[in-house]
């Protein structure tokens, strides 16, 4: 049995929510498979290989090996902006 790379476990996961959930293509969408080309730096070690790409955010083309964790979060764990923490006035 083949143990999937990190950009695959995160490729399968990250398809996996687009799946069982409603993530509007604003905050999360599939782009296809494209070349990892020698034009990014991250990953030297990806340069001519294949892997899928997401649109995040609605605006950043991010290839899978530089999302670094697919986490849930909740309403819970939004901080409220009078907690001291939000903008200041």
């Amino acid at each position: 049995m083949k143990v999937p790379t990190q950009p695959e476990l995160t490729h399968l996961q990250l398809q996996a929510m687009l799946r069982d959930h409603a993530i509007p293509e604003s905050e999360l969408m599939y782009l296809g498979d494209r070349e990892y080309t020698t034009e990014y730096q991250a990953h030297p070690e990806y340069h001519g290989q294949t892997m899928p790409w997401y649109l995040v955010g609605g605006e950043h083309e991010v290839p899978v090996c530089d999302i670094a964790s697919v986490d849930r979060v909740d309403d819970d764990d939004v901080v409220p902006e009078n907690d001291g923490w939000g903008p200041q006035e």
